[in-house]
């Protein structure tokens, strides 16, 4: 775990037991001392400051290249950004809040692609946020029509992409849509994943969706948690650069930086570059 609880009843006692622990480099992130009765209760939050300073590095990452591409397909083109995770993570909701958000990609102008055609009410869900907002969206049911959805959308600045949930029982139809996305050859892939989830399951799932050749990740939910240092536990176990996390369902709002939520939950001031969507 990033962070680690250690207790006694002895201040100077319990901060040795972090430094043995954690070693010399021990940062004390938050520190209580409660009595009652003639009891003295302390309770010590301590992290590797290597540890801390790895996790500002990834949650911190530079913006996206804005607003046009030079890419490997020799041509210009739209910024496409891809979103993947399990079933229930929250892509489709998250892939509206990127296309809407003032405070992501500001005027430019987005386009959408779903893959998602599995997925009962998955399409309907991403049609109503394309007719409300005027946003073009293309469905793709094949590789053979990403040439000419990727001709459709070339005025746009920004692509969003979203994909269907990943479920161990449902392998042929990952591989197909995981097909489609490789297609579309996604400049940022990010992976969504519930905060809720246990931190212990965070890697196998990244690596489940390794072959999609995922950049960064995206945390969802956490407006479900009961304290938000629970992020960094999770985020202390993807090696991938997080950008947004996402704390509600309201479309486009519930968006925000990822680097000053996470380490003011811990306590600790980002630096002065922040992030995008406030």
């Amino acid at each position: 775990m990033l962070l680690e609880t250690f207790h006694g009843t002895e201040l100077r006692r319990v901060f040795d037991d972090a430094r043995r622990a954690l070693g010399d480099d021990v940062l004390i992130v938050r520190s209580n001392v409660v009595r009652e009765g003639g009891t003295t209760r302390v309770e010590v939050i301590a992290a590797r400051q290597q540890d801390l300073k790895t996790l500002r590095t990834r949650l911190e990452p530079p913006p996206p290249t804005l607003p046009r591409r030079q890419g490997g397909r020799g041509r210009s083109g739209p910024l496409v950004v891809a979103m993947v995770g399990p079933t229930g993570s929250g892509k489709t909701t998250v892939a509206a809040k990127l296309a809407l958000h003032r405070g992501v990609f500001g005027a430019l102008k987005v386009g959408l692609i779903t893959l998602d055609t599995y997925r009962v009410g998955a399409l309907e869900q991403m049609q109503q946020y394309a007719e409300v907002t005027g946003l073009p969206l293309e469905v793709v049911y094949d590789a053979a029509e990403v040439a000419g959805v990727m001709k459709r959308l070339d005025d746009r600045d920004v692509v969003i992409v979203d994909t269907p949930g990943r479920s161990p029982r449902t392998a042929d139809a990952n591989a197909q849509w995981q097909t489609l996305l490789r297609a579309v050859s996604p400049d940022e892939v990010h992976l969504v994943l519930p905060v809720t989830m246990r931190p212990d399951a965070v890697p196998s799932v990244a690596a489940a969706l390794a072959p999609c050749r995922l950049t960064h990740a995206c945390l969802t939910k956490v407006d479900e948690l009961h304290d938000e240092r629970a992020i960094a536990d999770v985020a202390a176990r993807i090696d991938l650069p997080i950008r947004w996390i996402a704390d509600g369902q309201a479309v486009p709002d519930d968006l925000h930086a990822a680097g000053a939520r996470i380490l003011g939950a811990l306590g600790i001031a980002p630096s002065s570059r922040g992030g995008a969507a406030a």
